[in-house]
């Protein structure tokens, strides 16, 4: 049993594994390195590391070689590939071949590697989590088959065949409970994996005008993807809780502009949770509003507040999402605009069969009235 997580470095550069290394542990982690393919390999086999960071550019036994056999060999052990090659049909096929994540080297900030490390041993975790439940659900399916069959033996055939119907269908909605959970993991990895790849396709243009619209397409694909981890992480797969994602939202795109504490985010939220078919719309309109006022509302490096409230009025949700900055044009139409995320937030506004509210008083006010049930409009 080992108290420390252990991390396995393969890279030919002795620079980069020293300062991988010095960096994590101090950061509380064991640090295993090996300075090609095959003696990474073998350190592997030998000392099972909880995770491995691993360069492709090596003499003799390169890093697709070595992902190829970690896949083989132990395809739930997270594998991080750190590489400077930048090439993006290499990053394609690290994925392919089963790669956790990509880092591009040089690493400019090694929080970004150790936040790397923490999601995909989180994930590993879920995976082993989830087999293990799997094991125990097949175990009490077996159980209650049997028991079924000892009761057949003794209870009239109308009772047998009743009781054989009510542990069936049981037995079903269990299973397609964990189906679910399952589809929405896959989805979120599927979207995160897409978002990966626009983020590094908006690394390989120097036009500042592609690279933005690559980052805002990677948000709307990211804040679908918050959805469906929030459902497969939930144990109510019905109904997401709205105030947690608006969170989870919010911090990620101040990260993501790198917003400093000048703008301060603020929330509204008690007790809305909604559906798939209206949290994915919201979520998207939330997205693209907070997206906006980051880029647009707070010139300069000027303070100012976010604000993000929902409340539930009769049969409606009202949803408003505004900020302190320095406003919209005067000649601002929502219906006039050029702008895809606009465009957006029409649309989706219309998806949900709501009323769009535009105010301009002390900064921008967006709010959005809309039914709790959908239905078509």
């Amino acid at each position: 049993m080992h108290d420390l997580p252990r991390v396995l470095t393969i890279d030919d550069d002795e620079a980069v594994r020293l300062s991988i290394t010095h960096y994590l542990e101090d950061s509380g982690y064991k640090v295993l390195q090996a300075a090609n393919g095959s003696d990474g390999l073998d350190i592997f086999r030998s000392e099972t590391p909880d995770i491995v960071l691993l360069d492709l550019r090596m003499p003799e036994m390169d890093g697709l070689s070595v992902l190829k056999e970690l896949g083989q060999e132990a395809p739930q052990t997270p594998v991080i590939v750190v590489s400077g090659t930048g090439s993006f049909d290499d990053a394609v096929a690290t994925i392919r071949l089963g790669a956790w994540d990509y880092i591009a080297k040089p690493i400019t900030d090694l929080k970004d590697l150790e936040s790397s490390i923490l999601r995909t041993r989180e994930r590993a975790r879920l995976l082993v989590e989830n087999e293990k439940y799997k094991e125990e659900l097949e175990i009490k399916i077996r159980e209650r088959t049997e028991e079924l069959q000892r009761t057949n033996m003794i209870l009239s055939e109308e009772i047998s065949a009743r009781k054989t119907s009510e542990k069936l269908v049981r037995a079903s909605l269990a299973e397609k409970e964990v189906m679910l959970k399952e589809i929405h993991h896959r989805v979120k990895n599927n979207l995160q994996v897409i978002s990966s790849l626009l983020s590094l396709q908006s690394g390989y243009t120097d036009d500042d005008k592609a690279s933005n619209l690559l980052r805002e397409c990677q948000h709307r694909v990211r804040s679908m993807s918050m959805l469906h981890e929030r459902l497969y992480r939930s144990d109510d797969l019905s109904r997401i809780d709205m105030r947690e994602y608006a969170f989870t939202l919010m911090n990620f795109l101040l990260r993501s502009y790198s917003i400093d504490d000048k703008v301060q985010p603020k929330f509204d939220i008690n007790d809305i949770h909604l559906g798939i078919d209206s949290a994915i719309p919201c979520g998207l309109i939330i997205n693209e509003l907070l997206s906006n006022s980051l880029r647009h509302a707070f010139p300069d490096n000027r303070e100012g507040i976010l604000f993000v409230s929902m409340s539930r009025e009769g049969d409606n949700i009202n949803l408003t999402v505004s900020d302190n900055g320095i406003g919209l044009p005067e000649d601002f139409k929502i219906g006039n605009t050029k702008t895809l995320g606009m465009t957006l937030v029409e649309t989706l506004a219309q998806q949900l069969c709501g009323e769009l509210i535009i105010k301009k008083t002390n900064g921008t006010s967006f709010q959005i009235i809309f039914p709790v049930k959908t239905h078509a409009c």
